[in-house]
Order: structure tokens, then sequence, then C-alpha cells
């Protein structure tokens, strides 16, 4: 992998990662000095307990709602983990997509959408799931 991949904002987003490469973007992320968080909510197939998952696993402030529009407020907020760049490890959906198709697709939107308003702040922001998703390509080798 190369080591330009994660620091090029304009290619940072929602990427597939099989887990076997999880360590090596996490080491790498980790030499850039990114926050780096994960997400494990494969033992949540309720959107409600999702969301929650997510909130205590990425760090929300307390006045987090766990609902759709708080977790984009949130993941958009420049006092939420400051750092040159983040990487988040979200592992597990393949339950929510199985239990609930439609939520699972909100989700990937608003995952979408944050990484869009960081990107355009010229902030990498990469969120990394381990479940494949329509119009969520692979993460390539670099």
């Amino acid at each position: 992998m190369s080591d330009n991949l994660l620091k090029n904002a304009d290619e940072s987003g929602v990427y597939h990662l099989v887990t076997s490469r999880q360590s090596t973007i996490e080491a790498a992320a980790r030499h850039e000095r990114f926050c780096v968080l994960t997400a494990d909510i494969a033992k949540h197939s309720s959107t409600q307990d999702v969301l929650v998952q997510l909130g205590s696993a990425l760090n929300f402030p307390i006045w987090y709602g766990a609902n759709f529009d708080a977790l984009n407020d949130c993941l958009t907020d420049p006092d939420w983990e400051p750092a040159k760049g983040h990487v988040l490890f979200i592992n597990g959906l393949a339950r929510l997509r199985s239990s609930d198709p439609a939520d699972f697709a909100t989700l990937i939107e608003v995952l979408q959408s944050a990484a869009e308003t960081r990107r355009a702040l010229h902030l990498p922001f990469w969120v990394l799931i381990d479940a494949p998703a329509r119009g969520i390509t692979m993460l390539a080798e670099a």
C-alpha cells in the first residue's frame, strides 16, 4: 500500500475493506498520526442499537441522540476528535444489512455525506466498512 493513499483527502470517503487488511491500514493511519477508531457492531441488529454502539465506539459527546441526523452532526463537527485525518473502521455491518436493508442504506448515505463534508475541507476522512454495499468500492492497493 502506498504511504500516500491515506494522506490524499481527495481520495478519502467510504470504502469496503476486507478485514484481513485492517491492521495494515490501521498501522499506516497511526503512522500518519490520524485519529483511528473502530466500531464493532456485529452483535447489534436493530438500527437503534447500532447507532448507540457507533456513538460509544466513536467517542461522541453526551448530547449525541443516536439517530441518523445526530450521527451526521457528530461526524462533521470540527470539534469531534480533532486530528489531521480520521480512519474509522466499522465492522459487523452484514447483520444490519440483513435485518434492515433500508436503514443500512441510510447509514451508508450518512457516512458518505460526512466523508464528502470532510473532503470539501481537505481533511482526510476514511470510513472503512467490512460489508459490501451498493455504490461502495473496495479500497484498492495503491
